[in-house]
């Protein structure tokens, strides 16, 4: 009467950064995770959406969209958009793995 019950599929795991200033690592983990500047987020939120206090669903759109910017950014080495956007300090450069 009833299916099988299909097991869930696990999440991939998600790129992993080593953001690193001043000789020292400020962040190591999933990109996703970084933490994103608020100023950055609401400012962003107001460009994409015309909403200056974002909901959960727009922050979460906007988050996404400025992490795939700074994964797009790591590709050129761009740090100076990983500085604009992250939360952690002064950046000077950040590797995968």
């Amino acid at each position: 009467m009833f299916g099988k019950k299909e097991k869930k599929k696990s999440k991939p795991e998600g790129r992993r950064v080593c953001v690193l200033g001043e000789e020292k690592v400020l962040y190591e983990g999933k990109l996703e995770e970084l933490p994103l500047r608020e100023d950055v987020i609401l400012a962003k939120s107001e460009e994409f959406f015309h909403d200056p206090n974002p909901c959960y669903i727009h922050r979460g759109a906007v988050s996404i969209r400025l992490y795939l910017e700074l994964e797009q950014a790591l590709e050129k080495n761009n740090w100076e958009l990983w500085n604009r956007y992250a939360d952690v300090g002064k950046i000077d450069s950040v590797k995968e793995g």
